[in-house]
C-alpha cells in the first residue's frame, strides 16, 4: 500500500470536557500527517451533544492530490464501490456538517427524510421536465410546487409564472433579463432614447426597439438598476454579463441599514433628468445574506413606479416569512407591489441536492414569454424550456412539496426558529454583546465593546467558534464599525442548548482578550 496511511479508530471526545463518547472505524487515505481527530461538543451542565458544523482539513491542493491519486483510472477501472468509499469518507472527515445544530454561518437548509427521498426518486427517474410531452407526470408535480410557491407570495398563478432555478444567482440573472425585455422597448414611454438605424430587419428596413432582438446597442443612455450595499453579490455578477457594471447605482442605506427611499428617489429622478441613465430595475432585500434586513418594500415599490421602473425583491432565505402569518406581516408588507420576486427553497425547504434549487416568481406571464419564448408560438405555463434560461430542467418540485403539503408543520418550525433568535439576541445581550442589525428574521449581527477597543476582530471569534465547531461568519456592515459576528438559526436540529453553547464559547473568548 506504499506510504497510504490507515487510521483505524478515531477517537471522538466533547472538546470542552474531554470525556470519550465512542469510537469508530475510519479509513483516511495518503496525508501528510494523520488527520486531526474528529469531535463532538457537549453543552456544559447539558447532556445533550451538539455535532461540530466545522472540520480541520487540509488544504485543497492537498486533498486534490489524494482524490487524484486514489482514483487514478490509468491504473485501470476504478470500482465504483471505491470511489464512493474514498469520497464519503473524505467528506465526513473534512467538509462542513450543514445540518449541524452548530452551522450558524452557511445559509443552507439541514437534509430530511422526506426531502431525501423525493430526490431519490427524481434522480433515479431521469426526467427533463422542460422536454414538452416526454415526461408530463413529473411536470405536472413541478408545475403544483411552482403554483403553491406563486399563491403563497401574493401572485395569481393563472397570470403569473414561476420555475425553479440551480440557485438565486440563476434565478437574479432571469429577474435582470425579463426587465431588461420589458423596460427598454419601443412600448415604453420613457425609452425613447435609442438610435433607429439601428434598430433594422435583415432587409435594411427600420423596426421597433425591443431589448430581446436589438440589445442595448442602439440606445444612447446607460439602463441604471439600483440596489444597496446589501444587495447580494449576484447582482453585479449578472449586470457584468448581461450590461455592464457602470449601469449599477448604488443607494445609501438608512441607520438600519435599509434602503434609503429619499435617496433613491433623488438619485432616479436625477438620473433621469442628466440624460445619461434610464432607470429601469430596482432590487429590495428581504434577508439580506450579511445583516437579514428587510426593506421597505411598499415605499420602494412606490418610488419605482413612479419612475417606470421594474421592482424586483431579492429574498432567497427571507421570503419563507410567508409561511408564518407574523413574519410575513413583519417582513413582506409591500410585496404585492413587486414586479418579481427570487426564493431559495434549498436555503429554507429543502437541501440543495443535485441541480440546486432556486425559484424565479413573476407576476407578469407575458414579459417572461417575451424574454424567453423562442418557440415561435404560444407556450403553456408547464412547458419551461420557453419560460426560462434553462432548456433541461430536472424535477425540484417533488421535494419542494414535501414541505409546502405540511403547512402547519412549516409555520410551526418557522417560529419556533424565530423565537430562537430573539433568545440568541437575549442571551447576547445579557452576556454584553451589541447587537448591530435589526431583523425580524432570526439572523444576529453582534460587536462585543471589546472589539471596538481592538482587542480582538470578529474573524478572531469566527476562527475561534469554527474551532469549536461552531459554523459562523464575520460581516462589514458599517464603514465606522468593525466587523460583526453573524450568526444565523438555520439548521432544523438547532436548539436553545444550541445557542447557549454559541454563547458561552463565543463570551469565553471575549472575556480572555478583555
Amino acid at each position: 500500500m506504499g506510504d497510504r496511511i490507515f487510521v483505524t479508530s478515531i477517537l471522538i471526545k466533547c472538546l470542552k470536557c474531554q470525556t470519550r463518547i465512542f469510537n469508530c472505524s475510519l479509513h483516511c487515505y495518503k496525508m501528510r500527517t494523520a488527520p486531526s481527530q474528529s469531535t463532538t461538543r457537549c453543552t456544559g451542565d447539558s447532556a445533550m451533544i451538539q455535532a461540530p458544523a466545522t472540520r480541520d482539513a487540509p488544504g485543497f491542493e492537498t486533498l486534490y492530490a489524494l482524490v487524484r491519486e486514489n482514483l487514478d483510472p490509468g491504473a485501470g477501472d476504478i470500482p465504483v464501490d471505491r470511489l464512493m468509499q474514498v469520497f464519503r469518507r473524505l467528506s465526513d472527515l473534512y467538509d462542513a456538517d450543514v445540518s449541524s445544530p452548530l452551522n450558524m454561518g452557511y445559509f443552507c437548509i439541514d437534509a430530511d427524510a422526506a426531502s431525501i427521498t423525493a430526490m431519490d426518486e427524481t434522480n433515479r427517474r431521469g426526467a427533463n421536465v422542460a422536454v414538452r410531452g416526454q415526461h408530463p407526470a413529473s411536470a405536472a408535480f413541478e408545475q403544483y410546487g411552482a403554483d403553491l410557491l406563486l399563491a403563497a407570495f401574493g401572485i395569481d398563478p393563472a397570470s403569473g409564472a414561476g420555475h425553479f432555478t440551480a440557485c438565486g444567482t440563476e434565478a437574479n440573472h432571469t429577474a435582470m433579463i425579463v426587465a431588461l425585455t420589458d423596460r427598454l422597448s419601443h412600448r415604453n414611454p420613457r425609452c425613447r432614447a435609442y438610435d433607429p438605424a439601428l434598430c433594422r430587419d435583415g432587409a435594411g428596413r427600420e423596426e421597433p426597439y425591443e431589448y430581446w432582438r436589438h440589445g442595448s446597442l442602439p440606445l444612447t443612455v446607460r439602463p441604471a438598476l439600483y440596489v444597496s450595499p446589501q444587495t447580494h453579490v449576484s447582482i453585479e455578477k449578472n449586470a457584468r454579463n448581461l450590461i455592464g457594471t457602470a449601469s449599477v447605482r448604488t443607494v445609501p442605506v438608512d441607520g438600519d441599514l435599509r434602503m434609503d427611499v429619499g435617496a433613491l428617489a433623488d438619485m432616479m429622478a436625477a438620473d433621469a433628468a442628466s440624460g445619461t441613465f434610464l432607470p429601469f430595475l430596482v432590487i429590495a432585500s428581504v434577508g439580506a445574506t450579511p445583516s437579514g434586513i428587510v426593506d421597505p418594500l411598499a415605499e420602494i415599490g412606490a418610488v419605482s413606479r413612479e419612475h417606470g421602473a421594474w421592482f424586483h425583491v431579492d429574498a432567497p432565505w427571507g421570503a419563507v416569512a410567508a409561511f408564518s402569518d407574523r413574519l410575513r406581516r413583519a417582513c413582506l408588507d409591500g410585496l404585492n407591489a413587486a414586479d418579481s420576486l427570487i426564493f431559495d427553497p434549498h436555503k429554507t425547504l429543502v437541501p440543495l441536492g443535485a441541480g440546486g434549487c432556486g425559484m424565479f416568481l413573476c407576476r407578469h406571464r407575458e414579459a417572461v414569454e417575451r424574454a424567453f419564448n423562442v418557440s415561435g408560438g404560444d407556450v403553456k405555463p408547464h412547458e419551461f424550456a420557453y419560460l426560462s434560461l434553462q432548456g433541461s430542467r430536472a424535477n425540484s418540485g417533488l421535494r419542494v412539496l414535501t414541505a409546502l403539503l405540511q403547512p402547519d408543520a412549516l409555520a410551526r418550525r418557522i417560529e419556533r426558529e424565530a423565537a430562537l433568535g430573539d433568545t440568541l439576541r437575549g442571551h447576547l445581550r445579557d452576556a454584553g454583546w451589541e447587537i448591530v442589525n435589526r431583523t425580524p428574521l432570526p439572523v444576529v449581527c453582534t460587536v462585543h465593546p471589546a472589539m471596538r477597543a481592538g482587542a480582538f476582530a470578529a474573524e478572531d471569534a469566527v476562527r475561534h467558534l469554527r474551532a469549536e465547531g461552531v459554523l459562523a461568519w464575520a460581516e462589514a456592515l458599517r464603514p465606522d464599525e468593525p466587523e460583526a459576528v453573524r450568526l444565523g438559526i438555520i439548521s432544523r436540529r438547532t436548539t436553545e442548548e444550541s445557542v447557549r453553547f454559541v454563547v458561552e464559547r463565543l463570551s469565553a473568548f471575549a472575556a480572555e482578550r478583555v
